[in-house]
């Protein structure tokens, strides 16, 4: 089979006059599933009619390959809908699906039925969005035209509005230095470098969506040195002027020398209109807008029109104002006396404040125009006949960022998109330190030269909005949220509960007291890390995203400088439980915290080229510090949530990055410290190493349909089986990635808690579903009673052992799961957050905030909200009416 991912096939049903004959068509009445209902993420409407795609799974066996959809609003309109596999269940049915529509986005609710083709009348036609030729892509949305060349040093060449140019072209700029600035010495060189496009194809055609890749590397304007990879996709949808932009780069440069002053895209646009009627702005916090002339009609005397009135409120208000020519001479002279401000940005240089300033011309100082807290990063420069809006989707939170306006008085005005600022200093991608901490004395575990930021990626959402004039503050406000919160169309948790994928995981359940304490404890866990978010500081360009790994309540902050025990990195999978908490609530500010810790963990935290390619780091003071480079940290299964339900292919990218990470391991054995060498090429632990691998595979096999996958998890689940005690044999094996064959060795590490915690338990459970492999089912089983019996395993033991009472209907080994809940942490574990936090002292913070239990530590509270969750779905039938504990032995 073919996947979207794979050779980006799409299956189209744009079915404008279908609907009359499916609703007349009796057979087709006997066999239609039953429809889906799909409401906007956060259950507030975009407002306009907007492109919007998204993912839907389907219950295994209920939808063919062969499937059409029908997608109808609120009304009961039906609205062309557009759809692609995405994967595929064993039994070649269709696990996921995404889906492409430009709605009515006033509309609160939509309905998608899927249908057999053959009980459809007439499938309407229409042309696709892009064309192209040898040299070339053409777009034609309808509304927008515009060209993409091949090769070249521009990304667009041309936008058009109805016949006019509203964006000339648009190119990636990077500023780079070659030594860190000092404190007393000379300002270091700053050279530019240009993005130059090696290659741009057409992922996805249809008459709906289109999707254009464009990939290459920055080069200096000599072309004596091209590095910095960069991959750019644009998204155009059918009768829509805006495109989103996702842009990634990679950082393959030296840490030592290579340092990044500027990094951003350089849109032009034509200016036709006279001074006056020339217009920049800016979004500010919230609502708030910023939108000036560059020519302001104000001074010590006032123009009139040939009405005789002011014009200065209407050009404010961004309305076309006469030309020179028909005022009277005075007040022609009086326009030609008054300044022209051409310049202007808007930098936000820490997540606090941001200043917009302006000025003249380069020979002249700028001056403070505005200030406040958190621009939502939007801009435009236009003039009265059309312009450029464009978009930097968490903008402040990923700063330092800018927005800038230059030559607005040329006929060519440039807007720059600063995803680094060159106003902020340097960034500098050096290690925090020049030497070792030790396992033992900070967590930390380093190793010469493998503290490289060398491979690591970092993507950034882009919004343009091309325009026929100055917007009005209505549009503008539009512009700005739909830059901020990209609408998305979801499903309810119970239908997403209801197709048995990700695994096992519960719905919230209030319906008696202990069920209710669960809950409010899961609840007041996600506020708190929110919370955390804000009071910490957990912003930039490097670090949003993620979550710290431990805190210091003698400091009253998280140990942000201690060695592994800063940043987070996916260690012990709190990626998933923030999936998991979205699936089962809903919650728009869920999604958006773990959209954000998706984007930033399988980007920065992950290597993408180099040596350790297809593996991730260890968590750190610096998020690539750590000398461990594991499988954990990259595998698939903490990218599927954010895929699937987005249709987001750069995240697809990551997922088919590390279908074969396994061999990555023979470069860098994960073992290499503590155990020899054998005659097999490396060694593998079955977890986090193997298991995460299985996950890579299980994704490659659903994505792809290939059995190459499949064949290689039946390979190592072989290899383990045979073995005297299965699982139970220890935790680390000899392993050859070409064979897939795990091999058991003399010197072994025991069984320990790496088996689960880091995904494993999640991995074995999704995969039951998938694959009916008695003896590896007995053996995984046999690990979760060994544990139930001795009252022992990792801190994933209480959902292993509720999968064993689920799979065997045991209520023994049900209780004794929430026996080991109870026990695990502090008491019950219900009080590790007071349900009203106190503020403490401002005297003894930097920032008041909330009273923080005296020990937290992520990896442990990530691993006991998934046990909570996975466990009500398993064992919930023998959860205790009061927390039942464990006497210590």
């Amino acid at each position: 089979m073919k996947t979207f991912n794979d050779k980006y096939t799409t299956a189209v049903s744009v079915l404008v006059f279908a609907v009359l004959g499916y609703f007349c068509n009796p057979a087709a009445a006997q066999q239609k599933e039953p429809s889906i209902k799909l409401s906007w993420l956060g259950e507030q409407s975009p407002g306009i009619k907007t492109g919007v795609s998204w993912g839907i799974p389907f219950p295994k066996g209920k939808v063919a390959k062969s499937s059409s959809y029908i997608l109808t609003d609120d009304k009961g309109e039906v609205t062309p809908v557009q759809s692609w596999p995405m994967a595929y269940w064993p039994d070649g049915s269709l696990k996921w699906v995404g889906f492409s529509a430009v709605v009515d986005g006033k509309g609160p609710a939509f309905q998608l039925q899927p249908v057999e083709k053959k009980s459809l009348v007439k499938q309407a036609v229409q042309p696709q969005l892009l064309t192209e030729n040898g040299t070339s892509i053409q777009i034609n949305t309808g509304t927008l035209q515009g060209e993409i060349y091949k090769k070249g040093d521009k990304l667009l060449s041309a936008l058009r509005v109805d016949n006019k140019v509203v964006c000339s072209g648009a190119e990636l700029v990077a500023i780079i230095q070659q030594e860190s600035s000092t404190d007393t010495g000379p300002a270091p060189a700053k050279e530019k470098y240009i993005g130059g496009v090696d290659s741009a194809v057409i992922e996805q055609n249809g008459p709906l969506r289109a999707v254009v890749k464009i990939t290459g590397k920055h080069h200096t304007v000599t072309g004596n040195r091209s590095w910095l990879p960069f991959i750019v996709r644009f998204y155009f949808y059918k009768d829509q002027q805006s495109i989103k932009m996702v842009h990634t780069i990679v950082y393959d440069g030296d840490a030592q020398k290579d340092f990044i002053r500027g990094l951003g895209i350089n849109f032009s646009v034509p200016m036709r209109e006279e001074m006056h009627n020339r217009h920049v702005g800016f979004s500010g916090e919230k609502e708030a807008l910023w939108f000036e002339p560059i020519q302001p009609m104000i001074g010590s005397r006032a123009v009139t029109d040939t009405k005789g009135l002011d014009p200065y409120a209407e050009q404010l208000a961004g309305h076309r104002i006469a030309d020179l020519k028909t005022f009277s001479a005075p007040q022609q002279q009086l326009l030609k006396d008054w300044a022209v401000w051409p310049n202007y940005k808007l930098s936000q240089l820490s997540p606090d404040g941001f200043t917009l300033m302006k000025r003249t011309n380069a020979k002249s100082a700028w001056i403070n125009s505005a200030g406040s807290g958190r621009s939502s990063g939007l801009a435009f420069v236009g003039d009265v006949s059309g312009g450029m809006a464009v978009g930097l989707k968490d903008f402040w939170q990923s700063y330092p960022s800018s927005l800038e306006v230059r030559h607005a008085d040329s006929t060519q005005a440039e807007l720059q998109v600063w995803l680094w600022s060159p106003d902020s200093p340097e960034m500098d991608m050096r290690h925090y330190d020049t030497k070792s901490h030790t396992l033992k004395a900070s967590y930390e575990d380093i190793e010469e030269g493998f503290s490289t930021p060398y491979g690591i990626g970092r993507t950034s959402v882009i919004s343009l909005f091309p325009t026929t004039g100055v917007p009005e503050r209505k549009e503008a406000e539009r512009m700005a949220g739909l830059n901020t919160e990209p609408p998305l169309l979801v499903c309810t948790p119970a239908y997403y509960h209801s197709t048995r994928t990700f695994g096992p995981w519960s719905l919230p359940d209030r319906s008696t007291a202990m069920k209710q304490q669960l809950e409010d404890q899961l609840d007041r866990m996600f506020s708190f890390y929110q919370h955390e978010r804000e009071i910490s500081r957990w912003y930039g360009f490097w670090n949003y995203g993620d979550i710290m790994h431990t805190y210091d309540s003698l400091r009253q902050r998280w140990m942000y400088d201690v060695g592994g025990y800063a940043w987070m990195n996916s260690e012990e999978i709190p990626d998933v439980w923030l999936w998991y908490s979205f699936l089962r609530t809903g919650r728009q500010d869920i999604f958006r915290m773990a959209e954000a810790m998706t984007r930033h963990t399988q980007e920065v935290d992950v290597y993408h080229t180099g040596r350790f390619a297809g593996l991730g780091s260890r968590h750190n003071v610096t998020h690539w510090g750590d000398g461990a480079k594991e499988i954990r940290i990259s595998q698939a299964i903490l990218k599927r949530f954010y895929y699937y339900l987005t249709t987001d292919e750069r995240t697809g990218d990551l997922m088919q990055e590390v279908n074969n990470a396994d061999y990555a391991l023979v470069e860098v054995d994960p073992l290499r410290h503590i155990l020899p060498k054998t005659q097999y090429p490396t060694h593998i632990r079955t977890g986090p190493d193997w298991l995460a691998a299985v996950g890579n595979w299980m994704t490659a096999w659903e994505r792809t349909g290939n059995i190459t996958y499949r064949d290689k998890i039946l390979t190592g689940m072989k290899s383990i089986t045979t073995m005297p005690n299965a699982l139970l044999t220890g935790l680390s094996f000899g392993y050859d990635p070409k064979t897939g064959i795990l091999h058991d060795v003399p010197d072994k590490q025991p069984l320990g808690q790496f088996l689960m915690i880091m995904g494993g338990a999640e991995v074995a459970f999704e995969l039951a579903t998938l694959l009916d492999e008695p003896k590896w089912s007995k053996a995984w089983l046999d690990v979760s009673e060994t544990w139930a019996r001795n009252g022992k395993g990792d801190m994933a033991g209480p959902r292993a052992i509720a999968y064993a009472a689920f799979k065997k209907n045991d209520p023994q080994l049900g209780k004794l799961a929430w026996q080991q809940m109870f026990k695990e942490g502090d008491g019950t574990g219900l009080d590790r957050f007071p349900a009203q936090p106190a503020y403490m002292p401002g005297k003894d913070l930097f920032a008041p905030g909330k009273g923080v239990p005296p020990l937290v530590a992520t990896g442990h509270l990530s691993q006991w909200a998934l046990n909570i969750i996975e466990t009500l779905e398993l064992a919930g039938k023998w959860l205790p009416e009061t927390p039942d504990v464990l006497p210590p032995k």
